[in-house]
């Protein structure tokens, strides 16, 4: 019955209509003192942001925080940048490998196929980036999201603009990934629900335009960029270091590679990331931004979050070693708050999204630290 279930919730990807699925029984079949874990991550294919930095950051979360005692086994998958492999995979995880626990790190859409799969598969399923609080969705039992909400970060986006004044002229540039345009249509209705003209937005797919982008960049106060950073480089290079330069805001996709290749033009984004990257105050932090740094670069909050997911696991679990299945896990996960390297989550039944939205602001970067720092309040002038 699981595996009919579960291939049938595959099916839901092309289809508009889903049947209501029975849950199946899970069967504990993991070896004592081992929690086996799925990563599903885009780590090849056109999708971005890449899942590679968040790989990176769970090797150091296993050379760190790993147990003896009790050992999380990791099968790190890439489901390419598609959705129907991310599906095939969650399936496989849940069928053939008896995972405990998966972590999902690509930028995917809580559509009703997704929840589906994740309802059928009756096991945590822990989301490294943004999305809706799962909870009232099909599915939302068994899944966790540890990022900011999309609503927190465009409401973030829409006061930082309005306190510089760089609401209009403004430009909305995206290109067609499911990302971005949900990004671009949040931002739409939130300047729209506080009474404002929200701008026509620019794809980047129309063949004019890039063109358009450049010319509207002259007059604009503000450049928002939706969706992953990686395919805007072009068009921020283009931008020019002036005094008039529109200030440009990139999405909490970014990854801060994708910063150090803008040059001197990185002078002119900023972007929502984590308080405590700019300032660790814990040991745990300290160490993983030591160790991130020095392998990789700057951590991003993807990567921070993705060492979290490891550690939320594995917190669960040593709450009670003997009862490893994964609707215990789930069940304690539901109920508890986790210390992290990016925040402290806290979940609910009621409340399945965890990260307290104060821990998110804006940074900018500094060539010279080769670090990013928080942006400085709006001066006088700004307002």
């Amino acid at each position: 019955m699981r595996v009919l279930a579960l291939a049938f919730a595959v099916v839901l990807a092309s289809c508009t209509a889903a049947a209501p699925v029975e849950l199946p029984t899970p069967a504990p079949t993991h070896e004592p003192g081992v929690v086996n874990v799925s990563v599903l991550l885009d780590l090849s294919g056109s999708r971005a942001p890449s899942g590679q930095p968040q790989r990176d950051a769970m090797q150091i979360w296993i050379e760190q925080l790993q147990r003896s005692d009790l050992r999380l086994r990791l099968k790190f998958v890439d489901v390419a940048g598609s959705d129907a492999r991310l599906l095939l995979e969650l399936r496989r995880a849940a069928v053939d490998d008896r995972a405990d626990a998966v972590v999902i790190g690509a930028a995917t859409i809580l559509d009703e196929p997704l929840m589906q799969a994740i309802q059928v598969a009756s096991i945590p399923v822990l989301l490294t980036l943004p999305a809706d609080e799962p909870v009232s969705l099909s599915g939302g039992r068994f899944s966790f999201a540890l990022a900011p909400t999309p609503e927190r970060l465009t409401g973030l986006l829409a006061d930082d603009l309005a306190a510089r004044q760089s609401l209009a002229p403004m430009l909305i540039v995206g290109d067609e990934s499911a990302p971005a345009t949900s990004e671009r249509n949040a931002l739409v209705a939130e300047l729209r629900r506080r009474g404002l003209t929200a701008p026509t937005p620019i794809s980047l797919a129309a063949s004019d335009g890039p063109q358009r982008v450049r010319t509207a960049a002259a007059v604009a106060k503000s450049l928002v960029l939706v969706g992953a950073s990686a395919p805007y480089g072009d068009v921020i290079r283009g931008v020019p270091v002036t005094g008039s330069a529109p200030r440009v805001y990139l999405s909490y996709l970014t990854e801060t590679a994708d910063i150090t290749s803008l040059r001197e033009q990185s002078a002119l984004v900023t972007w929502p990331g984590l308080r405590w990257t700019t300032l660790p105050t814990t040991p745990v932090q300290r160490n993983f931004l030591r160790d991130f740094t020095d392998r990789h670069g700057s951590p991003s909050a993807l990567a921070a979050t993705a060492f979290d997911a490891l550690t939320i696991i594995q917190l669960a679990a040593l709450m009670a070693p003997s009862e490893l299945e994964a609707s215990q896990l789930r069940l304690r996960i539901e109920t508890n708050a986790f210390a992290g390297v990016s925040t402290r989550y806290t979940f609910t039944p009621q409340r399945h999204a965890g990260f307290p939205p104060e821990d998110v602001v804006y940074l900018r970067w500094s060539a010279q630290a080769g670090a990013p720092f928080v942006a400085p309040e709006p001066k006088s002038t700004d307002r």
